[in-house]
């Protein structure tokens, strides 16, 4: 066979493995405030299938840090809410391994700055803020990670798919503290793809050495 044409089909299997790769991830932006200006990335919320425990989905709510000046100690979110498909039933025993384990859950909560009410609240203190949470979702049967990405169905309902509380960054707009919420698709690029560029460069290399 044509060495071109093994180099082109070794170069699409490289693909496939990748795209394979992220597809247990979805990523969305928190990029919507109540006090400060719409359309900067605020927060990220990562949710995956679990690597650890099979049938479990992980959550990682990341503050980023290029969106906020900080020049105190007590910075972070002071809770994170979400929804679930209507058609499953998530108690407050399905969310485990929270990262904050003083903070607590509840249900039907209203995220406030006008971001309306969603299915689910883990929430704390303001003295126990972060900014980085993760928890994972437990002994559901039928989810996936798209159970979760979702508006809510309340009165009023939530269009974004999440919000948080996010306090203690320095004063803007006359402000310390705001409501936050999003649900804007991050475009992934995985590190994985470099992996596939190095394999490509490798099969031009090789090809060139066979000429």
């Amino acid at each position: 066979m044509n060495q071109k044409i093994l180099t082109f089909l070794a170069a699409l299997t490289l693909i496939g493995t990748v795209s394979q790769a992220n597809a247990s991830t979805i990523s969305f932006f928190l990029n919507q405030s109540n006090d400060l200006p719409d359309g900067v990335n605020y927060a990220q919320v990562t949710i995956s299938d679990s690597v650890t425990t099979l049938g479990d989905i992980d959550f990682s709510v990341e503050l980023l840090a290029s969106a906020f000046t900080v020049s105190g100690t007590n910075f972070g979110m002071q809770n994170f809410l979400f929804n679930t498909d209507p058609a499953l039933s998530v108690e407050a025993s399905n969310i485990v391994n929270i990262s904050q384990s003083d903070w607590t859950i509840s249900h039907n909560k209203n995220a406030g700055g006008g971001f309306g009410k969603y299915d689910l609240q883990l929430s704390g203190t303001g003295s126990s803020r972060t900014d980085l949470l993760t928890f994972s979702i437990t002994g559901i049967t039928g989810d996936s990670i798209y159970s979760y990405a979702m508006g809510s169905l309340l009165n009023p309902a939530a269009d974004e798919y999440f919000a948080t509380h996010i306090a203690g960054f320095d004063m803007v707009n006359g402000v310390t503290s705001a409501k936050f919420a999003g649900s804007t698709s991050v475009v992934p690029v995985p590190a994985s793809v470099w992996l596939f560029v190095s394999g490509l460069f490798g099969l031009i290399a090789v090809t060139r050495r066979k000429r």
